[in-house]
């Protein structure tokens, strides 16, 4: 995931040098999305495994709070690790070997 660490103990999250302020909820998506980087994840898998049992499975919040991640995970001039997969969901980039 090219220099994406994120650090569940501290709940830190750092993009190279730079520290990623998140929520509670981003935070729970991006450790969602890192444990299965290189894989296309469902708005449904990400909400069962970042929400509790009130997700509401027809509403935008997935979109919302990855809208709200590519905002900090993927800086100005940084490439790009969130990718949406149109009609299918979500994938973070696979780390690098």
């Amino acid at each position: 995931m090219a220099d994406l660490v994120l650090d569940p103990a501290t709940r830190e999250a750092r993009r190279g040098a730079r520290v990623i302020t998140l929520t509670t909820k981003e935070f729970a998506v991006l450790e969602v999305l890192m444990r299965a980087a290189g894989r296309v994840l469902t708005r449904e898998y990400i909400g069962e495994h970042a929400w509790d049992d009130n997700f509401d499975p027809l509403s935008n919040v997935i979109d919302v709070y990855i809208a709200r991640l590519r905002k900090k995970v993927d800086g100005t001039g940084e490439e790009a690790l969130l990718a949406t997969v149109r009609g299918a969901g979500y994938r973070l980039a696979a780390p690098r070997p």
